[in-house]
């Protein structure tokens, strides 16, 4: 995800003024990738003071080793020079168990998704704080995290916390769903006789076409752009019939539970939670979303 995040800075030719990028990993394999992919950015096996002394530190790690990082990055932040933003993209990790393992309030989580490699992605967040921030960040470090997301495509501040991981399981794991629905159409396309160019052809299509329709036709609800193709006893109707009849819906709305459940799991609160749980949803400090 991070590189991900990365490559609109480097490529989007929008932006006028290139950002300096400092990128640490300890995977000398994963070093090497990002620097043959983007030669301008520097990239180092080890943190360093130099790694802090920075507007935004990016944290792209896995949840599970948070705590490591915290050990290392957290004597580090306290000697910087800038008193930078921490910006975090991992899932699932609330922004208290940031500002108590690195002693900073400085922390913002987003959720991005990784269209954001070709600017078209989609990224949730929001500010330690909420709205007000209580009085944590200057309105110049808070337009610095939204135009740094923005890059990435759509950005959506929300007021609330619990809206991060309610985008998790919508737009941040949303194309692994989309992927997988092109995958069966492309496989179920070349068993009927199609070359795999041909029917990979006709499936991004639709599926961009049909997006771009629906985007255009805000007024109409999904239900009625599909009517819209759907004639009685018809090819189309008797598709439909097949997929509800499979519990496609359903199917759907209970991956997004179960996506947005271990969210919530991974950030060690109640993740009983969705229909038929027992659980209450997470109720939010700071409001709703803008």
């Amino acid at each position: 995800m991070a590189e991900a995040m990365i490559a609109p800075l480097v490529t989007n030719p929008n932006i006028e003024e290139r950002p300096q990028i400092l990128v640490n990993d300890v995977s000398a394999a994963a070093v090497n990738k990002l620097k043959g992919n983007f030669p301008t950015i520097q990239t180092h096996s080890t943190l360093t003071q130099q790694s802090v002394d920075v507007d935004v530190v990016v944290v792209a790690v896995k949840p599970q080793n948070c705590s490591s990082l915290f050990s290392t990055l957290q004597p580090l932040l306290s000697d910087s020079i800038n008193d930078p933003v921490i910006l975090s993209i991992c899932a699932g990790v609330p922004i208290w168990q940031f500002c108590q393992g690195l002693s900073t309030d400085k922390v913002v989580r987003t959720m991005p998704n990784t269209p954001a490699t070709i600017q078209q992605g989609v990224t949730v967040w929001t500010a330690n704080g909420g709205a007000s921030y209580d009085g944590i960040f200057t309105s110049k470090e808070v337009e610095l995290c939204r135009e740094l997301l923005k890059s990435c495509g759509m950005e959506v501040q929300v007021e609330d916390e619990k809206f991060i991981d309610m985008a998790t399981s919508i737009s941040g794991s949303g194309p692994a769903y989309v992927f997988l629905l092109i995958e069966s159409m492309v496989d179920t396309a070349v068993h009927m006789g199609f070359s795999r160019e041909v029917a990979t052809r006709l499936v991004l299509q639709t599926i961009l076409g049909s997006t771009l329709y629906a985007e255009a036709s805000t007024t109409l609800h999904p239900a009625e752009l599909r009517n819209s193709v759907t004639s009685p006893a018809g090819t189309t109707a008797s598709a439909v019939y097949e997929l509800e009849r499979g519990g496609f819906r359903s199917n759907v709305s209970n991956a997004i539970w179960a996506c947005y459940r271990r969210s919530l799991e991974m950030g060690g609160r109640d993740s009983n939670v969705g229909p038929g749980r027992v659980g209450e949803l997470p109720s939010g400090e700071f409001g709703d979303m803008k």
